[in-house]
């Protein structure tokens, strides 16, 4: 009996002194670094805690408004709002005012106008994987705006009856839409305030037509031509989600 005793006893030391490096083993293996899929999990959980939407930016354009200071003959008022998913995708809308009030020293016509306009669009981030305040981007934008101009010149003489007939035409009615293709860069300044700059190509869609006189400056995309090139200069401030 004593021996058959002695023998569990032994076979349950071997056991246990067996069980024992198993166990040591497993222990050291959890507490290995996870590696790659540990940090992907990690990445993945980051993402997911943060959310799909990063933060909300609220900007102004200086460089319209000093247009007139570069020689433009107009200038501009703009605002934006643009929100932050995912450090990837930033849908933006863009409202401004657009003026002139101009005369054609050559010609001797003078033209006035003042509307609000309004765009809407994407931008996208280029170096989202890094998650830095400084990037550069790409986006699209679309344009609208409805206003009325005034037009006036010199009398015309009629050549055949003689006499004259007054060209003024005040309040025309027109609109137009364009589409815009847009490079920038983004920088920050000081915690949660940035500034951008970013270069504009504006490609006319539409505009409507008078039969006595077009519109020569269009509020939001610039003189009335078929394509043209923009920029704008913004002050920026973040609001992090």
């Amino acid at each position: 009996m004593q021996k058959k005793i002695s023998k569990y006893i032994i076979l349950l030391v071997c056991s246990l002194g067996l069980a024992a490096p198993m166990n040591a083993q497993n222990e050291s293996e959890q507490s290995k670094p996870a590696g790659k899929e540990g940090v992907s999990i990690g990445k993945e959980q980051t993402e997911k805690k943060q959310g799909l939407i990063r933060g909300l930016s609220i900007s102004a354009d200086l460089f319209g408004v000093i247009g007139k200071v570069f020689g433009n003959d107009y200038q501009s008022y703009e605002v934006s709002a643009e929100m932050n998913l995912k450090n990837r995708f930033f849908p933006v809308v863009e409202i401004g005012y657009g003026s002139t009030d101009m005369t054609d020293d050559d010609k001797d016509i003078h033209y006035k106008v003042a509307a609000p306009y309004f765009r809407v669009g994407m931008n996208y981030n280029f170096f989202y994987k890094k998650e830095t305040p400084s990037y550069i981007f790409g986006g699209i934008r679309f344009g609208f705006t409805s206003f009325n101009y005034d037009i006036s010149a010199p009398d015309l003489t009629d050549p055949v009856w003689g006499g004259s007939v007054p060209f003024y035409y005040d309040g025309l009615k027109s609109n137009a839409a364009w589409a815009e293709i847009v490079v920038g860069l983004r920088t920050q300044i000081v915690k949660n305030f940035h500034m951008g700059w970013s270069l504009r190509y504006k490609r006319r869609l539409s505009v409507k037509e008078n039969p006595n006189s077009d519109a020569w400056y269009i509020p939001g995309f610039g003189i009335n031509d078929s394509a043209l090139f923009g920029a704008t200069y913004n002050l920026i401030y973040y609001l992090p989600w």
